[in-house]
């Protein structure tokens, strides 16, 4: 949002020289975002859209509403506005950025990675664009194309948290155990308060048959992130194949008074018998 509002007023004045009214409701417009009065940012916009409907700068107008849309969860107005902005700039990386998330929030992969594309291929190096189509195609099970990308994100950063650990749940999936294992206790070293990483490491540990390490790692995740009800299943899986089944039966209590619907549980029931 930030990003985007610094570059609408950095572009407004040479933009706007001759049209002192719209450039007025146009700056007013983006103070109001700045203070948090959305409702009337938007009016405002919308009152320098009928002004001028062929300027040039609509499409950063379009983009402000379309991200006041988006921080009051009308994610759909969200898309509409992002994309009558990219009609008038279909080169804008934060516009594209800025609605390809939109898309992840509405579960759209598809439309989200055609947008992820288009900013690759305006800045290749592009990092956001990079993780989330390799979390795409990962999703996907295009397992190739999805280390393609990983990989190129750590070469242009090779401490990215996110694309270390997108890695190593790849590798995992494409049954490199070990692998996947090394490189979660690399990234634990590095990150030991990291609750979601003993997650990770246990639920290879559990597929590599190492129960008792997977038990330790899953109750580490759980002493550092209580209130996070998938942990509970995850050790609740555990502790049926260590045939403690009182203990995995309190977990999924657990789970369910942290909101996990107690249908759900029948699945789980048939995925660990």
């Amino acid at each position: 949002m930030k990003k985007l509002i610094a570059g609408a007023f950095a572009a407004l004045f040479p933009l706007c020289a001759g049209a002192q009214t719209y450039q007025e409701l146009a700056e007013h417009a983006f103070r109001c975002v700045e203070a948090d009065s959305l409702d009337r940012a938007v009016v405002l916009f919308q009152e320098a859209l009928k002004k001028e409907p062929g300027n040039a700068f609509n499409a950063s107008l379009f983009a402000g509403v379309g991200e006041i849309y988006h921080r009051q969860g009308r994610q759909q107005e969200a898309i509409e506005q992002y994309s009558l902005s990219l009609n008038l700039r279909p080169k804008s990386v934060l516009t594209l950025l800025a609605r390809a998330g939109v898309y992840m929030e509405v579960g759209d992969e598809r439309r989200a990675y055609t947008d992820y594309c288009d900013v690759l291929d305006l800045d290749k190096d592009n990092r956001e664009a990079l993780f989330f189509r390799a979390y795409i195609n990962m999703e996907q099970r295009d397992y190739r194309a999805a280390r393609v990308d990983y990989e190129r994100l750590l070469l242009l950063d090779a401490n990215h948290f996110n694309a270390r650990l997108g890695l190593a749940i790849l590798n995992q999936k494409e049954g490199r155990l070990k692998e996947a294992n090394d490189q979660l206790s690399t990234l634990l070293t590095a990150h030991p308060q990291e609750a979601s990483l003993y997650a990770a490491r246990a639920d290879v540990e559990k597929e590599l048959k190492a129960y008792d390490l997977a038990l330790l790692d899953m109750s580490e995740a759980i002493r550092l992130q209580p209130s996070q009800a998938q942990h509970y299943l995850i050790r609740a899986a555990i502790y049926v194949k260590l045939g403690r089944k009182k203990d995995a039966r309190a977990d999924l209590e657990r789970a369910v008074e942290l909101g996990v619907p107690r249908v759900s549980l029948k699945d789980f029931i048939r995925d660990n018998e």
